[in-house]
């Protein structure tokens, strides 16, 4: 009886001694384990990093990306991406940055207990150049050393809106009237949008859509006249957005009924009369 008690009471022992250690042990949280990956394709405006998330600190990630800022440790306040969630490697492109500057750039990934950052990495972007992203729109031309305006040191030009502001629209605004806009050269697509518009008043007109424009926070956008549209013409590849095939206006005016317009064919200016229809790009200076 003694010996048959004895092997019940090792029995319960050992099972016991099984659950216990069959037992998971209790993970506490932490925060995640995150690389910051090289900075790569830099340009005035734009440059590409990443990063990898090794471990999620046993949290699901809920987000991760790259922040940037010219601070040495940028936060998730500052600029930011959003590159999905979970572990592993992933791809970020900054924009929009300021050419010839020193920004610090580290990845992040944000999980139940809070934000981690890699390592942040240091990298300077290069000098403005065509085509690039640029203060509401692309970079359409630079003055160079012969044009009026230009500073040595300190890049000036045209910015072309990214798209077409409309593919059918008529220079006047439904009556014929000389405005005064005969302004050709680099600069002075603005003051002809300002004549045109103080003649033509309210109303849905090439000069007026351009006058109106709110993009990405600027608002001095305008109708390039003809040296203008013509850098536009010269630089469309880099631009991008133009339909090869058709006809913007200009806001060069040659007279009451007519005024000019450039084949984005074989870049020629052609007379046409103010009502009929062509596409728009909007354009500013910088």
């Amino acid at each position: 009886m003694k010996m048959h008690t004895a092997a019940l009471l090792l029995f319960a022992g050992l099972t016991l001694s099984i659950t216990t250690s069959c037992k998971k042990k209790e993970v506490t949280p932490q925060l995640a384990t995150v690389i910051t990956a090289d900075v790569t394709a830099i340009s005035g405006t734009r440059a590409h990093c990443g990063g990898n998330i090794t471990s999620d600190g046993a949290s699901p990630v809920t987000e991760k990306g790259v922040c940037w800022s010219t601070n040495p440790a940028p936060t998730i306040a500052d600029n930011k991406t959003s590159d999905g969630t979970g572990m592993g490697a992933f791809e970020s492109a900054m924009t929009w940055l300021a050419p010839e500057s020193s920004y610090y750039v580290r990845a992040f990934a944000t999980n139940g207990v809070g934000t981690a950052y890699g390592t942040a990495c240091l990298f300077n972007t290069r000098s403005l150049a065509l085509g690039d992203d640029y203060l509401g729109g692309k970079v359409a031309y630079i003055l160079q050393v012969y044009d009026t305006g230009f500073v040595y040191g300190q890049p000036h030009g045209i910015i072309a809106a990214a798209a077409d502001q409309s593919t059918a629209m008529q220079w006047y605004n439904g009556t014929y009237v000389a405005t005064g806009a005969s302004a050709t050269t680099l600069g002075r697509g603005s003051a002809n949008t300002a004549l045109i518009v103080a003649a033509q008043g309210n109303g849905t007109y090439a000069a007026k859509l351009c006058s109106d424009l709110m993009l990405l926070g600027q608002s001095d956008w305008y109708l390039p006249d003809n040296d203008e549209l013509n850098k536009l013409y010269q630089n469309r590849a880099l631009i991008g957005g133009f339909s090869t095939g058709a006809d913007y206006w200009s806001s060069t005016e040659i007279s009451a009924n007519n005024a000019w317009r450039l084949s984005f064919i074989d870049g020629t200016y052609i007379t046409s009369s103010k009502n009929f229809t062509y596409r728009v790009r909007a354009v500013r200076w910088f």
